[in-house]
């Protein structure tokens, strides 16, 4: 008798129902983080092609030098009112990227304009944002995008010379 009812018992003991259970939650967990990680990745993608388009804006007017007036300035080329915005950055102003206060009011010196930055990720947010090296916000995966007077744009992990 007793060989037919356990013959007949179909059911999941309690041990590997909670093992099951367990293994399900940490293939989430890791789908989870990878998700995070990615999401990350797409913020610091969509940042860097905002600031390249917005370093093409600049760049037209880079042999007269950065005017004070920038943001203005690209917000006339612009149609996309959030450009001036990092999608992770603070969204309390007119932009949260900065342009290099070397560059202002001068052009750029200089045969090497892959090196010098023009536009980077600030840490505070404006109307109108100039600064250096101690003003970048490292907020994408503990770094931050650039664009280079040449017009390209790199992320970094850390903080190139500004130079000018």
């Amino acid at each position: 008798m007793l060989t037919r009812w356990r013959a007949s018992n179909k059911a999941f003991t309690l041990l590997e129902l909670l093992i099951v259970i367990g293994i399900i939650a940490v293939l989430a967990g890791l789908i989870f983080a990878v998700g995070m990680r990615a999401r990350a990745k797409a913020r610091a993608t969509s940042c860097g092609n905002q600031m390249r388009q917005i370093g093409m804006a600049l760049g037209m007017r880079s042999e007269r030098g950065v005017s004070e007036r920038w943001a203005h300035s690209v917000e006339k080329w612009s149609t996309h009112e959030p450009l001036l915005l990092c999608p992770a950055g603070p969204q309390d102003g007119m932009t949260n990227y900065g342009v290099n206060e070397h560059l202002v009011g001068r052009p750029a010196q200089g045969s090497d304009t892959g090196a010098v930055v023009l536009l980077y990720e600030s840490k505070r947010a404006g109307t109108i944002v100039f600064g250096g090296e101690s003003d970048v916000d490292e907020r994408h995966m503990g770094g931050a995008n650039y664009v280079f007077l040449d017009g390209h744009a790199k992320w970094c992990g850390e903080v190139p010379e500004f130079g000018g």
